[in-house]
């Protein structure tokens, strides 16, 4: 066997191997430092702080709680990236810049790295699901059924936590205006995954997919294709409506549900637990998409273009019946009961990456809506000089223009500029400028990033815990 067959090969990849890979991988000058926040009209390019490869033992599986660390975030952009080599992109102006990096994303040398790093990531990133989700007895149809109807009626029951807590916002349109910034994570590629699917031949069942595939590609007329759509929700919003402009500011629970349908789909072993997640997504977004309409409507009014929550409240409605009745039952019927074990496996993953997600987002936006507070810190900075002494306080020079991509501490730290002035970020919305004296607690979990505002900025970090200091 080759020395690659056996980097390939998950179990017997060390930390070491692992971890250079991604070093190696994240190296790429694609993947390197950027001049803004955000990208403009070039998917290719896409920052991943390789210096966290160094930090992150990526042979390590992470459990539920961890979704929304650094570990999780450097390995999602990555496994992304990874995925997303097998999608197409095209930017809308395609310069020599864009030509070279478009050629460069694609190239085989990439994708074959990309490729030895997949099973680690994937083990690192979902292999928690095999340790939260467990399926017994023997299903059949008319139990799954019920199981079905009694989970899905739950989950369509009571206002959704995250439009009250957007409608509850201090501000609730940038709040709103950052839901929709995640939501570009998957809805500007919506069903690039399901394609993998179509392929082959399994009978019935591939026609029912085929079906609700070309539906969200609107049948073939570019206007109405659901990732179209949306992108008109996006501009009415004046956000960017581009592939991946807003990459530093997905969170790492939103690319972990675009991630987990690749997943399912790219490995099709895996194809029951597609179709249980495909059922469980397209079942309850009806009635998501309801209210997320309605909640828009209420803080924009006429100005916010509606058309792809309406339109998916009554698509994905009729999407639903069709994953079970044109996709699970004739499924079931050529290969047997056994694969229903599969299908509810899939069903109970994604709801709960899903409740992950919505936590992840719900806490992002609390931080965002404080963040007008954050520099009152300061004061008591001034009154405790002593607590910047001592090995754990980190100091940085950085000039001007530097940007610290969009990251996440896994517990509360103290940030103090010292000297100059810097933006901190924790959404393309939520940004407030730090002066010289000026200091902000980062909650453990949150996304945050910096550029320098001044000719040069000195600040520096430590860590919160025992200060008495609110996050």
């Amino acid at each position: 066997m080759s020395g690659n067959a056996v980097a390939c090969r998950r179990h017997e990849v060390s930390r070491a191997d692992l971890n250079g890979l991604a070093t190696l991988f994240s190296s790429h000058p694609l993947f390197g430092q950027p001049m803004s926040f955000l990208n403009e009209d070039n998917p290719f390019l896409r920052p991943l702080r390789r210096q966290d490869a160094a930090t992150i033992d990526l042979t390590v599986k992470l459990s539920p709680s961890q979704i929304a660390t650094n570990a999780a975030l450097f390995g999602q952009r990555l496994l992304t990236t990874i995925y997303e080599a097998e999608l197409l992109f095209l930017p809308e102006t395609m310069d020599r810049p864009r030509r070279e990096a478009f050629a460069a994303f694609y190239d085989d040398d990439l994708k074959c790295l990309g490729e030895r790093l997949r099973p680690g990531l994937e083990h690192q990133l979902f292999g928690f699901l095999d340790d939260e989700i467990e399926t017994s007895g023997h299903w059949t149809m008319p139990s799954f059924r019920a199981y079905a109807e009694h989970a899905l009626a739950q989950a369509n029951t009571g206002e959704s936590a995250v439009v009250r807590a957007i409608l509850e916002a201090r501000n609730p349109a940038t709040a709103a205006d950052e839901f929709l910034v995640q939501l570009s994570s998957d809805f500007i590629t919506e069903a690039s995954a399901m394609a993998r699917n179509v392929l082959g031949n399994y009978g019935p069942a591939q026609s029912g997919l085929f079906t609700i595939l070309i539906d969200e590609y609107g049948y073939g007329v570019p206007a109405s294709k659901h990732s179209t759509i949306f992108e008109t929700t996006l501009k009415s919003r004046g956000l960017d409506h581009r592939p991946h402009a807003y990459w530093q500011f997905f969170l790492p629970s939103s690319l972990a549900l675009v991630n987990y349908f690749h997943l399912v789909s790219r490995n099709h072993k895996h194809f029951g637990r597609y179709v249980g997640a495909l059922l469980y997504t397209e079942a309850t977004l009806a009635e998501a998409n309801r209210q997320q309409s309605e909640m828009l409507r209420r803080i924009f009014g006429a100005e916010v273009d509606t058309r792809y929550f309406d339109e998916h409240h009554e698509i994905d409605a009729h999407h639903g019946r069709m994953a079970m009745e044109r996709v699970i039952v004739p499924l079931v019927e050529r290969v047997g009961d056994w694969i229903l074990a599969d299908v509810v496996r899939g069903f109970e993953e994604f709801k709960l990456l899903q409740t992950l997600a919505d936590k992840d987002l719900m806490d992002q936006l609390a931080f965002g809506d404080r963040l007008f507070k954050a520099p009152m810190a300061g004061d008591f900075c001034s009154s405790h000089p002593d607590m910047w002494s001592g090995p754990d306080v980190l100091t940085f020079t950085e000039p001007k223009g530097e940007v610290s991509v969009l990251h996440i501490h896994d517990q509360a730290e103290l940030f103090q500029v010292t000297e100059g002035a810097v933006e901190f970020t924790v959404g393309p919305l939520h940004s407030i400028e730090l002066a010289a004296g000026q200091s902000i607690v980062i909650p453990g979990g949150r996304l945050h990033g910096t550029r320098v505002l001044s000719d040069t900025c000195s600040y520096r970090i430590r860590k919160a815990a025992g200060l008495g200091l609110a996050a």
